[in-house]
């Protein structure tokens, strides 16, 4: 999902240019679905190709190409099978930039693509850049300069008239290579154009804050008493919705997203939001009868600790003591290991004793779920939790 910062950037960048915002936007989605950086928050998006990494070795070090190849970071040509193995994840791309530019770092810049538009860095030069290294060192500004480098590019390249006649198939042939089609990008390209074209004149579309924006509204809300998840500047569901119920209850435009008018009352507001009396005065039954998943699975695993009990009740009843021991057994066990290891331990330690063993791990499991239901009906009747 696109921040609004970068969809500013992209329609800004589009309209000085006389492109279709659409069609600007649709690169980037197919590119980098509007990611900016790596999870260093720094590092703009990247793409490491061994492939050119060996050839640009090969062009201005050769000497270290021996290295490279040794160090599986160089192979001559293109193949799907080894070009990516270990770039799934934002982490295995940083570490491998960072073994590439061990051997030279110059050369391991102008073998990756970067930012928004994936800007392959042996381009740098003829982008009006000193050097590929100096040219990361732009994009690791902000967005505005990755997206001003993708527009360098296809200007560059001559590719702007395919933008505006919407010719995805040769766009794509000059900016993606002959492999193109391989990949699909022509198709994805149109696609996600007719989208972004829609979105843009219908005002349909949701763009995703910042991260610093984020974590500001993620904290306000939560000092609120709105159910955000986790603070990590991520905008996801539950953010949304605790965004959208603070709009709702200060009377606002209901949008899930940042806005001036938003920004502005959660700077005014003060006073935590309180629950509402059906919540407060919520029971268990009432949230199972809700059809909350949590506490119906917990009531069902509560009655079935009864089974579990009676039976070992039953199994142990002509032996003096049962009871008593189990009691002292369960004030030895350490639940808050959880309640598969809990009953595990007790089971083990018990098995001679296989009644006490059943009536002990019923009573831990019966805690246990009697636990999970006090918590799930706490975090309703505060506000807390909207989830079932």
């Amino acid at each position: 999902m696109f921040s609004q910062e970068i969809i500013d950037a992209i329609v800004a960048a589009a309209n000085q240019h006389g492109w279709p915002a659409s069609s600007l936007l649709a690169v980037v989605e197919c590119e980098t679905s509007g990611k900016p950086f790596e999870e260093d928050n720094h590092t703009p998006t990247l793409l490491f190709e061994r492939h050119k990494f060996y050839s640009e070795l090969q062009a201005h070090q050769p000497s270290k190409l021996k290295a490279a190849i040794a160090a599986g970071l160089a192979i001559p040509k293109w193949s799907p099978k080894t070009q990516y193995k270990d770039q799934g994840k934002s982490a295995g791309r940083l570490s491998l930039i960072a073994k590439a530019r061990q051997i030279d770092e110059e050369v391991a810049n102008r073998a990756a693509s970067w930012g928004l538009g994936q800007t392959m860095g042996f381009n740098a030069e003829g982008l009006k850049y000193e050097s590929a290294t100096a040219m990361v060192a732009e994009l690791s500004r902000g967005i505005a300069e990755q997206v001003d480098a993708l527009c360098r590019e296809i200007l560059h390249s001559k590719l702007d008239r395919f933008l505006i006649t919407k010719d995805f198939t040769s766009f794509a042939k000059g900016y993606n290579g002959s492999g193109y089609a391989q990949n699909h990008y022509d198709t994805r390209m149109q696609a996600a154009d007719t989208a972004w074209e829609r979105r843009l004149a219908s005002g349909d579309y949701e763009a995703k804050p910042g991260k610093s924006v984020t974590l500001v509204y993620q904290q306000k809300l939560k000092d609120l008493n709105y159910n955000v998840g986790k603070i990590d500047g991520d905008w996801g569901d539950l953010t949304t919705g605790a965004c959208a119920a603070f709009q709702r209850r200060e009377g606002l435009k209901v949008t899930g997203h940042p806005n001036a008018e938003t920004t502005d009352a959660l700077d005014k507001a003060i006073a935590p939001r309180p629950a509402s009396p059906e919540r407060a005065n919520a029971t268990a039954d009432d949230l199972a009868a809700s059809g909350s998943k949590t506490i119906q699975a917990a009531q069902k695993g509560s009655t079935l600790t009864k089974v579990i009990v009676g039976a070992g009740a039953i199994g142990g009843a002509n032996t003096a003591g049962v009871l008593d021991k189990a009691k002292d057994v369960v004030s030895h066990v350490q639940v808050a290991k959880g309640i598969l290891d809990s009953a595990h331990d007790v089971v083990v330690g018990l098995l001679p004793y296989w009644w006490v063993g059943a009536i002990v791990v019923g009573f831990v499991l019966w805690r246990c779920y009697g636990d999970v239901i006090e918590a799930r009906l706490k975090d309703h009747q505060t506000g807390q939790n909207l989830n079932r």
